[in-house]
């Protein structure tokens, strides 16, 4: 199955009424229509048509409107594909038998299953064994039934209770799932004695979930003195990498994109402390630094970041560490001051969400923080102080390279300093700071946010006989690989991303033929079958989320930028492919021109050299003939 198809579905089988009214909004039958108040103003009115028959509904006031997905999207914040997914788990719809994903190792499988079991386990033993410790802990910390609930927070009890899980399984599974549930670490093996046993025990309980709300790992903590370790974690395995988590997310992804911004704490409390005091826009890093993987996720959501990191001098390095890695892709965080409190936690019950709001509102560039810090409290009369300070701000803003966010702020700092050198001289002295920086151990990426980046040129009918075969012609450069793409693939890509229409016409399909890469073929149909289904907001969005199974999500986006919504005429549309279809056959041909040339040292007859150089010539005069 398809999403195509389950998109099909879910428009052919959920009245867009049921849906509506299943995320919240009360709907109030007048003459044929359906109306309710509009979720997306501030309506008292019902001033929201909902038409089943057409399956669309239409916002008269503030002019919301348009498909199922449309609502869920503007509603929860989300994407398309989130949209989608949103949808399944209200209508309880499997997503999963929908998607063309690779199909998952039995030991994933059973490893999802085991933290799925013990999360239940651990949730139950809090909630109906309601153990001293556990109650303790949840009045301590000011934690609300709801919250508990919410992030299924539970308790290990001193038995075994997983290992006994395991062993109740059928015979012919259970060693599997029992090297599958060590080799993640949800239990031990004791080595003296030849026994089993849980690794969480007599613990508090924090499910730990991937972006997507599934349970992956746990956090733990002691409620007994002598226990070693205060806090506990799921070791790293195939499953589990907390470089590429952030705790919480899965709860506050919506609120971060409603809210164009994300507070960054430290550890679990503080994202729930902050989550539950309405700051839902939070997560907690779950390492001394975020992975890539991570710092993409919140770069796609949002460029305002505010670190709330503990106030200690581990939470200023990973201050420290975080910053560098957002100013490398050219985002400046704030940092949220949270003196003379230990962290939010602290800072939310001594002073409050006002206070708390406000700490926010007033929030500096962390890299000002930075070099105020760096400043002593003393006035600075010996100039070799100044000039090493100042050797230190180049270094705090050299992430940035040759922004005008660093030019700027040396300059100004400089100042500050007390130094006379003009501001020539101070930005050639760190423009050659960055240049030795190179040769060292850290190397800056310079990014300029207010240089316009280059995008790909416009599809207009001069644009195709412009195009120079035989030259990179601006295009991406990717990695050679065993499917690898020509230069007319992506320019193909890139022509149907702008111009989503030309998928609807036959020519299309007898382009295809010509195609090299398999998946740039199959990406291709997969849109193609979509496009009379969707419309054009829907295409975009669908055209992203599902590029990245392909490994085409950077060849996408620069299509969507010069997506504009025009529609081309036919002839526009028919020529852009005819032309493309010519470039693809003359790119086949001169590859197969040149694997013979490869093949004619191999040549041992005089037959067969004339054989070959008589394929070779028909090549040429087919190229000729297509000029």
């Amino acid at each position: 199955m398809s999403l195509q198809q389950l998109r099909e579905k879910i428009v052919n089988e959920i009245p867009i009424s049921d849906l509506i009214e299943r995320y919240g909004v009360h709907l109030v039958r007048k003459g044929n229509n359906l109306y309710g108040v509009c979720p997306f103003h501030d309506d008292t009115n019902p001033s929201m048509s909902v038409v089943n028959d057409k399956r669309m509904y239409k916002c008269f006031s503030c002019g919301a409107g348009h498909s199922h997905f449309d609502f869920v999207m503007n509603l929860q914040s989300m994407e398309f594909i989130e949209a989608m997914k949103d949808i399944c788990d209200k209508f309880g719809i499997d997503f999963d038998s929908y998607t063309n994903k690779k199909e998952k190792s039995k030991e994933f499988i059973y490893a999802e299953k085991l933290l799925k079991v013990a999360s239940t386990i651990y949730f139950q033993s809090g909630r109906n064994l309601k153990p001293e410790q556990y109650l303790d802990f949840l009045k301590n910390r000011h934690l609300s039934d709801e919250i508990a609930d919410l992030y299924q927070l539970g308790f290990a009890p001193k038995k075994n209770s997983v290992y006994d899980y395991v062993c109740s399984l059928p015979k012919k599974d259970r060693n599997e799932i029992l090297q599958t549930a060590l080799k993640i670490g949800i239990i031990k093996h004791n080595k003296d004695n030849g026994s089993h046993y849980d690794t969480f025990r007599e613990r508090i309980m924090f499910p730990i979930w991937d972006h997507y709300g599934k349970v992956i790992g746990f956090t733990s903590r002691r409620i007994h003195e002598y226990q070693h370790a205060k806090y506990m974690n799921s070791i790293e395995s195939f499953i589990f990498n907390k470089r590429n988590l952030l705790y919480g997310l899965h709860l506050a992804k919506s609120f971060i994109r409603k809210r164009d911004s994300v507070i960054v704490v430290e550890g679990n409390m503080d994202q729930i402390a902050t989550y539950k005091k309405g700051f839902e826009n939070s997560v907690a890093i779950m390492g001394t630094s975020l992975g890539d993987n991570s710092l993409r996720t919140l770069k796609s959501m949002t460029k305002n970041i505010y670190f709330a990191l503990d106030n200690d001098e581990a939470g200023y390095k990973a201050s420290q560490r975080t910053n560098r890695q957002f100013l490398e892709h050219g985002i400046l965080p704030k940092f949220v001051d949270l003196s003379p409190h230990k962290d939010p936690d602290d800072f939310l019950d001594k002073e409050g969400t006002l206070a708390f709001q406000d700490r926010i509102d007033n929030a500096q560039a962390f890299i000002d923080y930075e070099f105020n810090k760096l400043l002593p409290k003393r006035p600075i009369e010996i100039l070799d102080e100044k000039l090493n300070l100042l050797k230190q701000a180049f270094d705090i803003v050299s992430p940035l390279g040759n922004d005008l966010n660093a030019n700027e702020r040396l300059v100004s700092w400089a100042k500050k300093l007390g130094l006379e050198s003009s501001k020539e001289s101070i930005l050639d002295n760190y423009g050659q700071f960055l240049k030795d920086s190179k040769s060292s151990t850290f190397q800056p990426k310079i990014t300029n946010q207010n240089t316009p980046q280059e995008e790909p040129p416009a599809y207009d009918e001069d644009y195709m006989a412009n195009f120079v075969e035989d030259s990179a012609n601006g295009m991406p450069s990717y990695p050679e690989e065993e499917d690898k793409i020509s230069k007319t693939e992506e320019t193909l890509l890139l022509a149907i991303i702008e111009h989503p229409d030309c998928l609807e016409y036959d020519e299309m399909t007898d382009l295809l033929d010509f195609m090299q890469s398999d998946r740039v073929k199959e990406y291709i149909l997969n849109l193609k079958n979509l496009i009379f289904e969707i419309d054009q907001r829907e295409f975009k969005n669908f055209a992203l989320s599902s590029s990245s199974e392909y490994g085409l999500e950077e060849i996408i986006k620069k299509g969507i930028i010069k997506n504009k919504g025009i529609q081309l005429e036919k002839e526009k549309a028919v020529k852009i492919i005819n032309d493309l279809r010519k470039k693809l056959i003359k790119e086949n041909l001169r590859e197969k021109r040149q694997l013979l040339k490869l093949k004619r040292s191999e040549i041992k007859t005089q037959s067969e050299l004339t054989e070959l150089l008589k394929e070779i010539h028909d090549i040429e005069k087919k190229l000729f003939t297509l000029k």
